[in-house]
C-alpha cells in the first residue's frame, strides 16, 4: 500500500506544470521525508483523529493512517481540485473514515479536536495580515505561518503536529510576533534541520533551508531534540541528535530559536547594540534612484558602495563593475547619504553553502557616501542618527565579524539567506576596548586566511586551542 501511495505522489509531481507549481507553491513531499515526519509523532493504541493540511497527494496523511489504530479517521485539506482527488485515492489505501476538503484554509472552519496533524504547507510570502485566535491576533507573513497557525488551532490539548516548513520562522523581525505566539500555545518537542539545502525535494526543485518541526499542545514539557544536520537518507532516530532546555535555545528580546546552546565562551559577552553599536541598512534603492546614478563621477557625486565593492576584509572604490559607482548630489535630499567616517559593512544576502555567512568589511572615507540597500552598515549611532565608529572599533569589529566562532553563531540562528540588521544586533560582542585590542591586527590580518584570524582573536581574547 505504502508503495502505491509514494507512487501516487511521484506520478503527481511529473504532471505538475512548472507554471502551476510556482504559482502555488506545490512541492509534494517525497517519500524518505515523509517517514521521517510521521516518525516523529508519538504512538498511540487508540484511534484517533487526523488532519492533513495542504495535503498535495495525500502522501502525508496516508503515511500517518498506515500505523493508526483501528477506528481511526483522517481529513485532508487541499485547494488544488486534481490533487484533492489524488488524496481521497491515497487516503483510501489505509482508511476507511476519510474526508477530503477541496478548499483553501481560509475559507474553512476547524474545531480544536485534532489528535494529530501533518502538513507542508507552500512557503510563498503574503501581505502581513492577523489571523484571530483564542489567544489573540497573531500577525503572519508568510503562508506556511499560516498554515501552522490554523494547524495549533484545530489541535485538542496535548495534540501534536509535525509540519515541514522553511528555517525561515526562527530568526527575524517578520517572524517575531508568530514566535511569541507559538511558544505561548505549545511546547516545542522535535527540531530536525535539514543540513543540505537540496537533498530532501531533490525533484521540486527547492533551494531552502527545510526543517521538520514537531510541536504539541500545551506549555513546554521536557526537553527540545534537535537534528542540526539531518539527511532524508536515514531514519531520524538513527542519526546524531542533542536534548536541551528551550530556554539555553532562545537569543535576545525576540526570542529567536537557535539549533544548539551558544558557546560558552561567548555567554559572556553583551550584543553589538549593548555595547554601543548600531546596525543600519543601506538607505539606497537603486530602482527607485535610478535616475541619479552614474557610471563616471561627475562634480560634487557621493561615492555609491555596493556588494560590489567588498573585498576581503576592505572596500575599494571604485570598482568595474556593471553596477554604476556615483550617486548625483540630489542624493542629500532624497536622505540616503552617510556622514564620512569609519564603519563596518555586512552583504545583506549569504548562502550557508559560503565560507562565511557573514561578509564584513572595513569602511574609512573621508567624504560623505551612499550605501545601497543590500548592505548593511554598523555605526556608533541608532535608529535615527547615524554616526561613524571609531576607526579601530572599526578595524577590530570587522576582524570579530569574520571570525569562526561568529561564523557558527551566525549558522546556528540563521535559516534564510538573508543577513537582516535585526539579527545582527543580537549577535554577542566583545566591549569596544577588546575591539581596539584587535585592530592592531587588522593591517597584518588583511588578506590573512581564516585561521589566522582566529589565532590573533583568541590570543587578544585569551582563549586557548582547547576551548
Amino acid at each position: 500500500m505504502l508503495s502505491t501511495i509514494a507512487q501516487i505522489r511521484n506520478n503527481a509531481a511529473k504532471m505538475l506544470s512548472s507554471t502551476r507549481q510556482q504559482e502555488l507553491e506545490q512541492f509534494l513531499t517525497p517519500e524518505n521525508v515523509a517517514r521521517q515526519a510521521v516518525s516523529l509523532f508519538t504512538s498511540s493504541s487508540q484511534p484517533i483523529r487526523a488532519l492533513d493540511l495542504g495535503s498535495g497527494s495525500g502522501i502525508l496523511g496516508a503515511f500517518l493512517m498506515q500505523s493508526a489504530a483501528l477506528g481511526s479517521s483522517v481529513t485532508a485539506v487541499e485547494q488544488d481540485s486534481d490533487l484533492a482527488t489524488l488524496s481521497e485515492e491515497s487516503l483510501d489505501e489505509v482508511c476507511s473514515n476519510v474526508t477530503v476538503i477541496n478548499a483553501s484554509i481560509f475559507d474553512i472552519f476547524l474545531d480544536a479536536e485534532y489528535d494529530r496533524v501533518i502538513l507542508n504547507p507552500p512557503y510563498r510570502k503574503i501581505s502581513p495580515m492577523t489571523i484571530s485566535t483564542s489567544g489573540g491576533g497573531v500577525k503572519v507573513t508568510n503562508l506556511y505561518t499560516a498554515f501552522l497557525v490554523t494547524a495549533v488551532q484545530s489541535m485538542r490539548e496535548g495534540g501534536e503536529c509535525v509540519a515541514i516548513i522553511p528555517r525561515s520562522w526562527m530568526n527575524g523581525e517578520y517572524f517575531k510576533d508568530f514566535r511569541q505566539w507559538l511558544f505561548g500555545e505549545c511546547s516545542i518537542d522535535v527540531l530536525a534541520v535539514y543540513d543540505s539545502r537540496q537533498d530532501h525535494f531533490r525533484d521540486m526543485n527547492i533551494l531552502q533551508e527545510i526543517m521538520l518541526l514537531k510541536i504539541s499542545k500545551g506549555p513546554q514539557h521536557g526537553k527540545v531534540t534537535v537534528y542540526s544536520e539531518a539527511s532524508p537518507n536515514a531514519p531520524l532516530i538513527e542519526q546524531p541528535h542533542d536534548s536541551a532546555d528551550l530556554s539555553s535555545l532562545l537569543v535576545g528580546r525576540n526570542r529567536i530559536l537557535r539549533i544548539h546552546q551558544e558557546d560558552h565562551r561567548l555567554a559572556r559577552f553583551s550584543t553589538l547594540d549593548e555595547v554601543g553599536l548600531w546596525v543600519s541598512t543601506g538607505k539606497l534603492v537603486w530602482f527607485r534612484n535610478r535616475d541619479i546614478l552614474h557610471e563616471d563621477r561627475a562634480e560634487h557625486d557621493f561615492p555609491l558602495y555596493w556588494s560590489d565593492n567588498q573585498h576581503g576584509l576592505s572596500v575599494d572604490h571604485p570598482v568595474v563593475s556593471d553596477r554604476e559607482q556615483w550617486v548625483a548630489p540630489e542624493a542629500e535630499r532624497r536622505k540616503v547619504v552617510l556622514p564620512p567616517g569609519s564603519y563596518v559593512l555586512v552583504n545583506r544576502f549569504s548562502a550557508k553553502e559560503q565560507s562565511r555567512r557573514i561578509q564584513a568589511s572595513y569602511l574609512c572615507s573621508d567624504v560623505a557616501f551612499v550605501a545601497d540597500n543590500k548592505l548593511n552598515y554598523i555605526h556608533a549611532g541608532t535608529s535615527r542618527k547615524t554616526v561613524p565608529l571609531d576607526t579601530k572599533v572599526a578595524q577590530g569589529l570587522t576582524l570579530w565579524l569574520s571570525s569562526t566562532i561568529i561564523d557558527q553563531w551566525y549558522r546556528e540562528i540563521s535559516g534564510s539567506t538573508q543577513v537582516n540588521a535585526t539579527d545582527l544586533r543580537h549577535l554577542p560582542s566583545p566591549p569596544q576596548s577588546r575591539l581596539i585590542q584587535l585592530s592592531n591586527r587588522f593591517s597584518q590580518l588583511c588578506n590573512a586566511d581564516q585561521a589566522n584570524i582566529d589565532t590573533a582573536i583568541e590570543e587578544v581574547l585569551s582563549w586557548s586551542r582547547a576551548s
